[in-house]
């Protein structure tokens, strides 16, 4: 579609409801750790499973920005819903480590796929000087899911109507959520204006290589694996009753950033935003380590809230602008990848501390890891952050 015709459009809302869909199932998945200590399994081996997931999306990631400046949006949508769906409801049949990791791979490739497309279609549609905002706002959609993903997998696996057969209804929900998401966008007409460029994906990077801004969504990624992945775990291990709190708490702080505040990248740069943003992330981490109580996961769900939001849009969008527009699939799915690369070490590092050392020590290095990096942007971004001439 063409940009003159607005950017709030019905197209536009039919694809924020897809991704708050997809949330929804991902979400969901937050009680991964449930089901796989149900089976036997410890934290550490949590977190391998986590991490051996990601092989799916990292490895597919260059595959899918070609994709989808090749082929658009819908197919890659619908092509995602689906096999996204088939490998939730699969894992209801595993109880093999090495079968759950494939299914895990499957899964993480489609989630890749969905949400780079999403991430695509929010730059493309948008105005240079309102991507970060195009962005940001379609992931309000995003926040959305998470809000309730995890209240409806706290109520599908804690129903005792539900006691003999809960992780069956808990994984056929969720791909009921990711085959809708396909479903509302099926139907969609999205023009990709463009021209197509056959030039090799190896030697395009080797050209706009981005450099030290894929450190901010590496370590951005590796502090989400620590509510994403293990505070299932850290509930149930200071005997909490659930987690869905924290996540009525996150998203509408999330939400409500994006929402007020969706124009600061425009009006005080993305880098500083971005930076900001990485700060509150690693204060959220601190905050976890006095939590006595299940109410008081509001502190650090409202300042890593508020850092996610601030973060993502603009961490983005300063990547794939390193790329010319008709490689804005690529660019895209380089930030994406960089993230895979911090949701793969953090499910490693972060489930090895756990199991060794504690959750303490997990919260503290992880903070040490975010602060570190967002003080090297704040020091270095200046010189590695620069728009390419399109």
């Amino acid at each position: 579609m063409s940009k003159a015709e607005g950017l709030y459009t019905r197209q536009f809302f039919q694809v924020l409801f897809a991704a708050t869909l997809t949330m929804t199932g991902v979400s969901m998945q937050f009680h991964f750790g449930e089901y796989v200590s149900s089976l036997g399994f410890d934290v550490s081996e949590l977190g391998q499973l986590m991490g051996i997931g990601i092989v799916g999306s990292l490895l597919l990631r260059l595959h899918i920005g070609i994709w989808i400046d090749r082929f658009g949006c819908r197919r890659c949508f619908v092509t995602a819903a689906i096999v996204g769906a088939s490998a939730n409801v699969s894992f209801q049949f595993l109880d093999n480590y090495f079968a759950i990791a494939a299914a895990r791979i499957v899964m993480q490739s489609a989630v890749a796929t969905f949400l780079a497309t999403v991430a695509v279609y929010a730059a493309h549609v948008a105005p240079a000087e309102r991507r970060a905002e195009s962005l940001g706002t379609i992931g309000i959609g995003g926040f959305l899911g998470i809000m309730v993903g995890p209240a409806i997998g706290d109520f599908v696996l804690h129903s005792e109507s539900l006691a003999g057969h809960r992780f069956m209804w808990f994984f056929c929900l969720v791909g009921v959520f990711t085959l809708g998401a396909g479903l509302l966008v099926a139907n969609l007409s999205i023009r990709w204006e463009h021209e197509h460029d056959d030039e090799h994906v190896l030697s395009v990077l080797r050209r706009y290589w981005p450099g030290w801004v894929l450190l901010p969504p590496i370590v951005f990624a590796a502090a989400l694996t620590v509510h994403m992945y293990f505070l299932e775990r850290y509930v149930e291990y200071r005997k909490f009753e659930n987690l869905r709190w924290f996540f009525v708490v996150y998203a509408p702080s999330a939400i409500a950033i994006r929402l007020f505040f969706r124009r600061l990248p425009q009006q005080f740069g993305r880098r500083r935003i971005c930076t900001f943003g990485l700060l509150l992330m690693g204060a959220g981490l601190l905050l976890f380590i006095p939590v006595n109580a299940e109410w008081q996961l509001i502190f650090p769900a409202v300042v890593m809230g508020s850092g996610h939001s601030l973060v993502f849009p603009s961490m983005v969008d300063l990547v794939a602008e390193r790329m010319p527009m008709r490689f804005r699939g690529l660019g895209t799915s380089m930030a994406l990848g960089a993230m895979d690369v911090g949701f793969f070490g953090g499910g490693f590092a972060w489930g090895g501390l756990i199991k060794h050392h504690g959750f303490v020590s997990m919260f503290t290095i992880a903070c040490a890891s975010v602060l570190l990096v967002a003080g090297f942007f704040a020091v270095t971004g200046r010189r590695t952050v620069q728009t390419l001439p399109k």
